[in-house]
């Protein structure tokens, strides 16, 4: 079915649609990451639910029987996980009710930072009718994936995605291969940065832009957003070899990261040195000298860094341009490849590494 067909779907209530939880798939490949909500704006839906507001539509694929068969789910989530997350959440009793909370039906009532578990105990029809709430639930039925992530990405342009997630809702074989590399042992456990928002996907986008630039034409591009989506919409399908290739080559060198790297090392605290280390680590491959790259030499040339620093003001003639220069350029631009090619050559030479040009 090439096509899109939409319906209501029935039975919709919040008790039903949380008994049937294990059914439903919160996180197929097109959906933004959960858990982005604050504590704030979850209360906030449920204080719209308790007090009947309208609440916006949700969007559920319908799976096909085969498809049933392979995911043992009924339906995917193509719009609203972060209400549904956030319903199921605060009858599981992860969060109460925020202390302002009025119950515009009855003011008498007081359910101000009250959980599930309590308003069920004191107002159990009050829990009912919350139970029974109706959520505008959308079927989807299609078996044309690209069309659902095109209808994820048009239904959330009104909310803002990050440049990684809508390049994850491309789809395809690229952004397959974007998400087994940050789900690699260096982001799971060296990386100290964060992942709400796929942080991790989009440093692992840029490596695998860094094999095809190298590999393609020999040289470095800027690892900017419009060449990574490019990337992603290029090797969407039909080239399934050569982006196995890529990923191939990319989790090797990010194999050889992990095992220099500690657990949430303080080194990967932030995505703008993340190239530069791929870049010497990779460099470092190709001429079997990964050996020479040590988490106390980087250590090191940190502190060389700051220690160049103090000394510039100090006396700037006495300190090092070229130090001085990676602290510059480690400020602004890092996704220029002018700026990577200048700091991957400053490091690699401190590290001792043959290759310091790319």
């Amino acid at each position: 079915m090439s096509y899109i067909e939409t319906f209501a779907l029935k039975n919709s209530t919040i008790m039903l649609l949380y008994s049937e939880k294990e059914e439903i798939q919160l996180d197929p490949q097109y959906q933004r990451m959960g858990g982005v909500w604050t504590k704030e704006k979850k209360q906030l839906l449920i204080d719209s639910i308790l007090n009947d507001y309208d609440v916006p539509k949700l969007y559920f694929h319908e799976f096909s029987r085969d498809q049933k068969a392979a995911t043992g789910s009924s339906y995917a989530v193509v719009d609203g996980r972060q209400r549904l997350q956030t319903i199921w959440d605060f009858i599981d009793g992860r969060f109460p009710l925020s202390q302002d909370f009025e119950f515009q039906r009855d003011d008498s009532i007081n359910l101000a930072g009250l959980t599930y578990e309590d308003i069920a105990k004191a107002h159990p029809k009050i829990r009912i009718a919350f139970d029974s709430f109706v959520l505008p639930v959308v079927g989807i039925r299609t078996d044309d994936e690209d069309l659902i992530e095109d209808m994820f990405s048009r239904l959330n342009e009104a909310v803002p995605l990050n440049a990684a997630e809508k390049r994850n809702a491309i789809g395809g074989d690229l952004v397959a291969a974007i998400r087994d590399i940050a789900a690699s042992d260096l982001f799971f456990r060296c990386v100290k940065f964060g992942n709400n928002r796929y942080q991790h996907r989009e440093v692992a986008a840029r490596m695998l832009l860094v094999e095809e630039s190298l590999k393609s034409t020999g040289r470095l591009i800027d690892t900017k957003k419009v060449y990574l989506d490019a990337l992603a919409r290029n090797y969407h399908s039909g080239e399934s070899a050569h982006v196995e290739e890529l990923r191939r080559a990319s989790e090797e060198v990010s194999r050889a990261m992990s095992g220099t790297f500690s657990e949430k090392d303080e080194l990967l605290q932030a995505q703008g040195n993340m190239i530069v280390y791929y870049l010497v680590f990779r460099a470092g491959l190709r001429t079997n000298e990964v050996h020479k790259i040590t988490r106390r030499k980087l250590l090191s040339f940190r502190e060389r860094l700051r220690e160049n620093r103090i000394m510039a003001a100090e006396e700037y003639a006495e300190s090092s341009f070229e130090l001085l220069e990676y602290d510059r350029l480690s400020q602004q631009g890092t996704n220029d490849s002018s700026n990577i090619k200048e700091r991957f050559g400053i490091l690699a030479k401190e590290l001792g590494l043959s290759a310091i040009e790319i």
